[in-house]
This record gives structure tokens, sequence and C-alpha cells, in this order.
């Protein structure tokens, strides 16, 4: 970590990772390759879809500087949350927003984060339904336009003024729900450094179309320097059907 306190010769960076963790399918094969995964890549903020407590007791157990938000709602513990490493970070307050998605325990989960420098940063994670609906003209139109337009509403009633923000997750599209986040002031990773995004879905080699369903967004005064979506394996097995993305990120 390096900070920008003043004196201070480099900005503050850190490592942020987006990972779908894919439930418990296939656990029994892919809990090896997804412990090597944190300890070769070691993320600063990390922000999981389709936890488990057997995945979230992994994570603690490989990386146990990571922080995590503990609360009795159990879509913190059955949906997604969010690590920070505790030896840079303090939380200041977290809160899971209902921004409808159809499934139950599902939320836009948040946390605000204060740096070394006494700045803060929102960081945000969703998992957005895989589900297309009728709209009332007859043409099809998905539900995750809705989820992208309220979670904008939701995040700009959390951001306060001039504070960066992270929002990242599982959108499962890359055309209309991403539009709406663009309009709504976010950037993702790969425009933002000029570069096309990347196939994030699937990992495993299967009859499916790859496509873009993960992505790491941004706004307010925060950039990439660095990101990949990452190809991974252990033995030839990937520790998700998704592919994590890694970003690292400056305050700016």
């Amino acid at each position: 970590m390096a900070d920008d306190r003043p004196g201070s010769q480099y900005p503050f960076t850190f490592l942020a990772c987006t990972y779908n963790l894919w439930g418990e399918e296939r656990w029994e094969d892919r809990h090896a390759p997804l412990r090597r995964f944190l300890e070769v890549n070691r993320p600063d903020v990390l922000c999981v879809q389709e936890l488990t407590l057997t995945a979230r007791e992994l994570i603690t157990n490989t990386l146990p500087w990571l922080k995590c938000v503990d609360d009795p709602f159990p879509g913190w513990t059955e949906e997604g949350n969010i690590y920070w490493n505790g030896d840079v970070f303090e939380l200041v307050e977290y809160g899971a927003e209902d921004i409808g998605i159809l499934e139950e325990a599902r939320r836009l989960f948040w946390v605000r984060l204060m740096f070394p420098t006494g700045d803060t940063l929102v960081v945000a994670t969703a998992h957005f339904t895989w589900l297309w609906d009728a709209g009332p003209s007859g043409e099809w139109v998905t539900v995750r336009v809705a989820q992208a337009e309220t979670a904008v509403r939701a995040l700009d009633g959390v951001v306060q003024l001039g504070e960066p923000v992270l929002f990242m997750g599982d959108f499962n599209g890359y055309l209309y729900p991403i539009d709406v986040l663009r309009e709504g002031g976010f950037e993702d990773s790969f425009h933002a450094l000029g570069r096309a995004p990347q196939i994030t879905h699937p990992a495993f080699p299967t009859s499916e179309s790859p496509t873009l369903l993960d992505w790491m967004m941004h706004r307010g005064p925060i950039r990439p320097t660095l990101t990949s979506v990452v190809d991974f394996y252990v033995d030839g097995v990937p520790p998700s059907d998704h592919k994590p993305i890694l970003t690292t990120y400056v305050l700016t």
C-alpha cells in the first residue's frame, strides 16, 4: 500500500477484485483453486456474489487480515459480501439496499471505508437477476435495466459529495444495464483505460456462449491503472464458472 498523506512520495493505491463464487456447485473440485487464487492475488478489496458459509470460511482462513460485514441479514452470508484489508482500511458504516432484485436475499451491498489518509471510499456490489420479462409494449426488456436505475439512485443517496465510489459485481449483461450505469456517471475499468471489456463467463469449457457478465465501475476522484479478467486454474480447474476481474485503483 502507498498513501498520499502530506509528505508521502506516492499516491494511495490498492488492488480490488470482483468474483462470482458459483455457490456450492462443484465445491469439492473448486475450493483448492479458490484458496490458491486468494493466496496468489491477495486483493485489498474483494466483492463476492453467490457466497456461501463454506466459501466465507475459506476466505477468512486463507487471508485472515480481510474483514467483511458481519450482520444477521442472511444476504450477507448467502448472497454477497464485501471484504477489505483490515490493516489498511477502517469500516465506517455499511448497508444493504433493496433495488428490486428478484432473489429474496440479494441486495445492493455497500460499505464506507476509511483510508489511512482519513478520506473515505464507498464500495458496493450487486448481483442483478438473470431473467427476461415482457414489457407493456410487447417488446422484450430486461429487469436488469430497472435494477440498474434503482442502483444508481441508491448509490446517489449513499455517496457523499466528492467521495469516490466503486460499484462492481455480476450485472448479468453487457448492454442496457451498463448503459444505465454509465448514464449515472459510472465508468468501467476497461473503457477508462482505453481497452475493450473482456469475456468473464464461462470459465469452464462448456457449450455456453461466452459473454460479459461481470464489471468493475467507478465514479468520482478515483481511477484504474491496471485491469484484467483473470484466467486462473489449478490442475485445469478454475475457482468458479465466472472469471474474476482484478483492478488496481489510485485515488485522484
